[in-house]
């Protein structure tokens, strides 16, 4: 709380995590330094910043690997820091050039801590950080019974000739279609903070390997990347041109028209044609709560139709088309949005990841958007959408946290509010104890007057991991999960975690109406921090009741469950 309020009395480095300890003790005692643990107020003599190599000495042969990353030059990494040579130490801005150099892309750790010089009233920065290993093959993907339902990976250079650029061929895979092309992000293009993303490629039929469409997008902007920054903008132009579909397990979801005497099994599955242009600056203000308020111009395009091949039967046309094809036309808009929040970050560990920080913003947090279509512009209908969220995060106990999430649309137009979504969302993690700690979540969501058949599912993919991929639906969803998860157990260079999980949940046209069914299992969690901070999960699941009790259900993936 002392560091939180910028006191003297902060003690940095009883804010770091385990390993970034062990980074800045290696670094000190290499050097001989001496760590100041309480430099608010003084002046910064030199800024030293140390970029360790991704495999160190405990890593044994594996520090041979070592030969092919190209390190961070230290004037890339200095460019992230809010804070230099010269200006009296301040804390707030010392740990918001943290958070901009934990990025999940380039660092597997960063620590900045003062070091003690000759003048009492002066310190030196000491930055330290590690890379992850930038020429790799990224990977993501999701395994449902022995099937991949979801499958990405990039043969990617992470870290450009030093310069925290990446680049890379990127492979995309979900059940009913892959698509493969570039991949460029440069988050400070010119040395001028200006951030620069693009990607795009074909799209073809997972089965036959037919070529269905192809999707891009480019993105340019200049963000607030830091608190004390005024001004903000920018441009977004995307297209999707693609086959979407809605699975149910590992096959399509099929859809039986009201109108004809037997079931017609459908495939859900249907033409999609997506043009977005977005446009948009921002002016930030104020200390103890930051507020900014934006404005912008979005063209969107949605042009569904039926796929080839689908039966020539008007019936079956009208009914599908009436049923199952979103809402077809091109709005022109003007946005106004205003966001606020408390600039109050904690470093929490052992939550999502481990032994490494975890920087969560504290307090209040909330943020509205009106737009309003007009034919002026070029829009298809007039009408006005208005889009809120709010948020609470709390301390629970030394290490814990909660937090608190409602957020809410809806689309007024021609004297009615129709395709209303409204959500809530409750987080807790419990403070830690001998075993490791609880975390559990709870989501309720729901559709209201919808007019673009917009459904929810819950399956395997995405809250109930005892039960196949999609297998509810409806216009509500309720899930609720908890996890016992351990301490992490280091085995040679990974972090080790086991789990015990509980989730239940539903979707239905109504909270009333609503079955809930249950799951159970255990988990494996790795961490290797030379190659991500996020972990790879592996979940053992068994359903509890109906149909599916006692089904085993193996899921992998990345990053945590929720």
């Amino acid at each position: 709380e002392a560091c939180e309020r910028g006191e003297p009395r902060c003690d940095r480095v009883a804010l770091l995590s385990r390993l970034e300890r062990r980074a800045v003790e290696r670094v000190v005692a290499d050097r001989g330094l001496e760590l100041e643990p309480s430099p608010q107020g003084r002046r910064i003599r030199r800024v030293v910043i140390v970029n360790q190599d991704v495999f160190g000495p405990a890593d044994g042969f594996l520090r041979w690997f070592n030969l092919f990353h190209v390190t961070s030059r230290e004037e890339v990494v200095a460019r992230e820091l809010v804070i230099g040579a010269g200006e009296p130490w301040d804390d707030r801005k010392a740990d918001e050039s943290l958070r901009r150099l934990r990025d999940a892309l380039f660092t597997s750790l960063a620590a900045i801590v003062a070091v003690r010089t000759d003048d009492p009233d002066q310190v030196d920065l000491l930055c330290v950080t590690r890379d992850v290993w930038s020429l790799r093959l990224n990977s993501n993907y999701e395994l449902q019974q022995s099937q991949l339902t979801y499958l990405s990976f990039a043969l990617s250079e992470n870290n450009l000739f030093g310069a925290r650029k990446l680049l890379a061929a990127s492979f995309k895979m979900d059940q009913g279609a892959y698509t493969m092309g570039p991949l460029y992000i440069d988050k400070n293009l010119l040395g001028r903070h200006l951030d620069l993303r693009g990607t795009g490629g074909p799209i073809f039929n997972r089965q036959s390997g037919h070529l269905e469409g192809s999707q891009s997008t480019l993105q340019l902007s200049y963000p607030l990347w830091t608190l004390t920054q005024d001004w903000g903008a920018g441009l977004e132009v995307s297209h999707r041109f693609a086959v979407e579909r809605s699975f149910r397990g590992t096959g399509l979801r099929t859809y039986d028209a009201p109108e004809t005497p037997v079931d017609d099994s459908l495939p859900y599955q249907y033409q999609q044609r997506r043009i977005d242009v977005a446009a948009s600056v921002v002016r930030a203000f104020g200390s103890a709560v930051e507020q900014r308020v934006r404005g912008g111009y979005e063209l969107a395009v949605r042009r569904p139709s039926l796929v080839d091949g689908f039966p020539a039967d008007p019936v079956l046309i009208e009914a599908f088309t009436r049923d199952v094809l979103p809402r077809s036309e091109r709005t022109s808009s003007l946005f106004v949005g205003y966001q606020l929040f408390e600039p109050r970050y904690r470093n929490f560990q052992d939550v999502d990841t481990f032994e490494l920080a975890e920087d969560t913003q504290m307090g209040v947090a909330a943020d509205v958007k009106l737009s309003a279509a007009l034919g002026l512009l070029g829009s298809e209908h007039d009408f006005l959408r208005v889009a809120a969220s709010a948020s609470y995060t709390g301390q629970l106990g030394a290490d814990g946290l909660w937090k608190v999430k409602v957020a809410g649309s809806t689309r007024l137009e021609g004297g009615e509010a129709v395709d209303d979504v409204a959500e809530v969302n409750l987080r807790l993690v419990a403070p830690t104890f001998e075993v490791g700690r609880v975390v559990s979540q709870l989501r309720v969501a729901g559709l209201f007057r919808d007019r673009q058949n917009q459904f929810y599912t819950l399956g395997g993919d995405n809250g109930l991991r005892g039960y196949p991929v999609g297998e509810l639906s409806g216009d509500r969803v309720a899930v609720w999960n908890t996890e016992l998860r351990t301490h992490a157990v280091p085995v040679w260079f990974m972090r080790w975690g086991l789990l015990a999980f509980y989730d239940v949940g539903g979707a239905d046209a109504s909270l009333r109406t609503m079955q809930l069914h249950h799951d159970a299992g255990l988990g494996l969690r790795i961490l290797t921090p030379q190659f991500n901070p996020e972990v790879y999960r592996f979940d053992f699941a068994f359903g509890l009741d109906g149909d599916r009790r006692g089904e085993f259900r193996f899921i992998g993936g990345y990053t945590q469950a929720f």
